[in-house]
C-alpha cells in the first residue's frame, strides 16, 4: 500500500487549528526556537489565535502542524510558500518547537513527508530553503533527504547579535531520499 501522502513514518502534517494557537504561541516565543528563524520580535497569542483563524491555506500558501503519529502531539509545524503553478517552485520553512523531539528523526521525516506533498499533491518540480550557516543540525537534515546547496549570500541578516550568512538550499521532484 502507498504512503498517505501527508503521513511519513514518525509524523504527519495536518491542518492548524485554533486549538494549536497556544503552542504555536510558545513555541514562536522560545528563543532556542526561533533563533534559526527569521522571526524577531515577540508575538500575543491574540496575534496568534488570529493567525489561526483568518490566514488563508491553500496552494500559493501551505501551512502545517507536524503531528506525532504515536499519540498525535503536536511538535511543531512547516509551510510551502509562494508555490507557483507557472515556475511549480515554493520555499519551505519549518520548525520542532517542542524540544524533546529535536533528536529522533522526526524533523528529518517531516521533511521528506513535506517534499512528498509538494511533489505528489501540489505537483511541485522545486522546493527551497534558507538556513543559517550556523545551524548545522538542519544542515545535516537537510542534505539527507536530498536538498542540495545552491550558495551563500554573505552577510545577510542581523541576528543573534552578529551578521549571519544564508545557506541557499533546494531540491528538484526525483532528488528525494
Amino acid at each position: 500500500m502507498a504512503p498517505r501522502p501527508f503521513e511519513g513514518s514518525l509524523v504527519r502534517l495536518r491542518a492548524r487549528e485554533e486549538s494549536d494557537a497556544e503552542a504555536f504561541y510558545r513555541w514562536i516565543n522560545d528563543w532556542q526556537t526561533v533563533k534559526f528563524l527569521g522571526q524577531r520580535y515577540p508575538r500575543s497569542l491574540g496575534f496568534e489565535r488570529d493567525q489561526m483563524l483568518n490566514s488563508a491555506t491553500g496552494y500559493g500558501e501551505s501551512h502545517f502542524i507536524i503531528e506525532k503519529l504515536a499519540g498525535g502531539e503536536a511538535i511543531g509545524w512547516l509551510g510551502l510558500h509562494a508555490a507557483t503553478g507557472e515556475d511549480r517552485s515554493a520555499t519551505l520553512g519549518i520548525a520542532i518547537g517542542e524540544h524533546d523531539f529535536l533528536d529522533g528523526g522526526y524533523g528529518t521525516d517531516a521533511m521528506r513527508t513535506a517534499c512528498r506533498v509538494a511533489f505528489d499533491v501540489m505537483n511541485l518540480n522545486r522546493v527551497d530553503l534558507t538556513v543559517y550557516d550556523w545551524n548545522p543540525r538542519a544542515i545535516r537534515v537537510y542534505e539527507k533527504v536530498g536538498f542540495q546547496h545552491e550558495g551563500v549570500l554573505r552577510d545577510a541578516s542581523f541576528k543573534a547579535g552578529r551578521w549571519n550568512n544564508h545557506v541557499f538550499m533546494s531540491i528538484l521532484r526525483g532528488e528525494l531520499q
